[in-house]
């Protein structure tokens, strides 16, 4: 009953609700993007290349946000192979440390802190976001190393649309299919923007130069079917050009298989899964009002719900479950949530912030046949952000936030009797100073100080992982200090360079300590809070355009990680060195051909050095061009040389694939 007293609190306060006006300092066309669903920082400029567009993600073929995002510095794409699962690492922090955002709505699960971006499409997005180094307070709790926000579109026309079509080609069969549809219409005053997709792969294609295993036999990799079929809709009010308030839905429904490992290490598990549901909807509310000429109120509430079904099977037949290892298993997460943001300008140059978020996650799971357990936090943060306009070319950001999360409920399943964890609330502190100084009407350096948190997860508190751990409901908070430079220079109109340094100081970082106990016969291990590691790092990027036919982009990153407490325990799944860019080139206005190319250098995939995935390049070819006005046609050819290549040992990528597609807007 609360969590219902407190959702219709939420949407009854956003009758008032406001957004701040975006920042002048954005260097990407707003056509399409849905404003108020965006974190602004007033004053801080984009020194470090932190978005991707509509249109970049449309013109490199990027289907789901993990691709999407990997075409930036200081971004690292992974797999967690053994649940076939996206992984974005940003600076080195995985996605429990940088969670996921829509619209500033928060979409991580509850249960684990994960969420797999693989199946996050992007056919409904203006753009994504990321925070790297410096995350403003106003996103809420768990922020300890950025955050990530999709940004759905809004119509600019009466009415708007565009149906695409694709398919791909793997070892010679049609490997997978793409549909998606978007309608829109922008009345003045009201709107609506409405979204279907569906993204079906048999399977995925690999390398000629895969050499068959004994689990493995190469061709098409064994059950690495997905399908992701999404819908959305938003209708929006905009009763004068100050005020919006919009409604939005958005559904998920997938399913897929998850390969088996196909490496050398004998201690890493072969398991038949499959996620028979991997389904997800969200349901949520933004508003913004002005209050007077220069404040504003804006809200957010919004109900979040994800269903999991997984399927272990006894062998690769995928068709019966019989022994010990078989099982399926059911998660049914739910959160109730909203957020309120005040900002005025009524200081002279001087821009305000107060924040509020408070957000109730129930998770509940059970294996067929076995009785459920259930688990409830809610978790309240209070923000404060000023931003102080020094000068003309000198601004100034103080930020603070006070998290606290209280565990309401988690349950002990022991035999057939449901008993209580002990109940352990926590309370973080987070800071944030930047200092943004304009050197020219060309230059601009950006310093920055923040201490940052991330609390433990319910996995982290109470999993037994399979009998091999013992639970610690004591766990406490992680902590970052996060020091950085980042640097803009655009010397030509058709030229801009961004380059950024970072450090990162972890403490209390929750690590694995083995043989803390004995039970049932073997040594478990437990996650404790006994972590300290340093990250440093450089990035750049720079965008060239030095003719009207050729257009470039070239990104580079570097990050060397220590573990301070254990130099013995190497990191895992981040690169030292990525990479990336393109060469485009324009035969007309509407005809370009581009080549893509990437290079990432080795990684580990185990704590102790035995086994990683080597470093690997990768090249794809894209070309387009328009058939009449609306109508226009894409072909790709990704991983030209058919590189076999791994992101995480054991887990082979596609190799050679052809790709068409065609688009028609109007």
């Amino acid at each position: 009953m609360k969590k219902i007293a407190l959702l219709v609190f939420l949407l009854a306060v956003s009758e008032t609700a406001s957004a701040a006006t975006p920042s002048s300092d954005r260097n990407i066309s707003e056509t399409n993007i849905f404003t108020v669903g965006e974190i602004v920082v007033t004053g801080k400029k984009e020194q470090s290349k932190d978005r991707v567009t509509a249109e970049e993600m449309e013109l490199l073929d990027k289907k789901n946000i993990t691709q999407a995002v990997n075409l930036l510095p200081g971004i690292f794409q992974g797999n967690i192979g053994a649940r076939n699962e996206g992984m974005i690492y940003v600076r080195g922090f995985d996605m429990r440390q940088v969670p996921l955002y829509v619209d500033g709505i928060p979409q991580y699960v509850p249960y684990d802190g994960y969420v797999d971006p693989n199946r996050f499409t992007t056919f409904d997005l203006s753009e994504i976001t990321i925070s790297k180094g410096y995350s403003s307070v106003l996103y809420g709790p768990n922020t300890l190393g950025g955050a990530i926000n999709m940004v759905t579109r809004k119509p600019q026309e009466k009415f708007e649309g565009k149906m695409t079509g694709g398919i791909s080609f793997g070892n010679d069969q049609i490997a997978s299919t793409l549909t998606s549809l978007n309608l829109a219409s922008n009345q003045g005053n009201w709107y609506v923007q409405s979204s279907l997709s569906n993204l079906d792969s048999n399977f995925m294609p690999l390398s000629g130069s895969f050499a068959a295993t004994k689990n493995e036999n190469g061709g098409k990799r064994d059950n690495s079917d997905t399908r992701d079929f999404k819908g959305s809709i938003k209708v929006g009010y905009t009763p004068n050009s100050a005020d919006e308030y919009s409604l939005s839905f958005i559904n998920q429904d997938s399913n897929k298989g998850v390969p088996v490992y196909t490496g050398f290490n004998p201690s890493a598990a072969v398991r038949y899964w499959r996620y028979t549901e991997w389904d997800k909807s969200s349901l949520y509310f933004i508003g913004k009002k002005e209050l007077a000429s220069k404040s504003y109120l804006k809200t957010r509430a919004y109900y979040d719900k994800y269903y999991n079904v997984l399927d272990s099977y006894d062998n690769a037949t995928y068709t019966t479950q019989t022994t010990k290892k078989a099982f399926t298993s059911i998660y049914d997460d739910k959160t109730f949530g909203g957020s309120v943001e005040y900002g005025t300008e009524l200081i002279r140059n001087n821009t305000l912030k107060l924040a509020v978020h408070d957000k109730y996650d129930m998770h509940k799971e059970f294996n067929v046949g076995q009785q459920a357990k259930e688990f409830e936090d809610n978790t309240l943060s209070v923000a404060i952000e000023n931003s102080w306009a020094a000068s003309e070319n000198l601004s100034v950001i103080f930020g603070v936030r006070r998290d606290f999360r209280n565990t309401i409920q988690a349950e002990d399943l022991q035999g057939t009797t449901l008993t209580s964890f002990e109940l352990k609330d926590n309370a973080a502190t987070n800071y944030q100073l930047a200092v943004v100084a304009r050197l020219d009407d060309r230059q601009s350096v950006t310093s920055y100080l923040t201490r940052t948190t991330r609390f433990p997860t319910q996995k982290d508190r109470y999993s037994y992982r399979f009998g091999s751990a013992l639970p610690n409901p004591a766990l406490q908070e992680e902590q970052s200090w996060n020091y950085g430079v980042d640097y803009s220079i655009k010397p030509f109109d058709t030229l801009k360079i961004q380059a950024s340094v970072y450090q990162s100081k972890l403490s209390d970082v929750i690590q694995q300590v083995d043989n803390v106990a004995y039970v049932n016969s073997i040594w478990v291990y437990q996650f404790q809070n006994t972590g300290k590691a340093t990250y440093t790092g450089f990035e750049c990027s720079v965008d060239w355009q030095p003719v009207s036919w050729l257009k470039s982009f070239t990104g580079y990153s570097y990050i060397d990680r220590k573990n301070d407490s254990n130099p013995s325990l190497l990191f895992t799944d981040v690169p030292r060195n990525k990479l990336s860019g393109y060469l485009q080139f324009f035969l007309d206005k509407s005809t370009w051909a581009m080549v893509e190319s990437e290079y990432n250098s080795g990684r580990y995939s185990t704590s102790d050095g035995k086994y990683k995935a080597g470093a690997y390049g990768l090249l794809n070819l894209r070309a387009s061009t328009s058939l009449q006005k609306s109508l226009s046609l894409q072909a790709s050819l990704e991983n030209l040389f058919d590189r076999n290549y791994q992101v995480a040992e054991g887990y082979p990528e596609a190799g050679r694939q052809y790709v068409i597609s065609a688009s028609y807007a109007f």
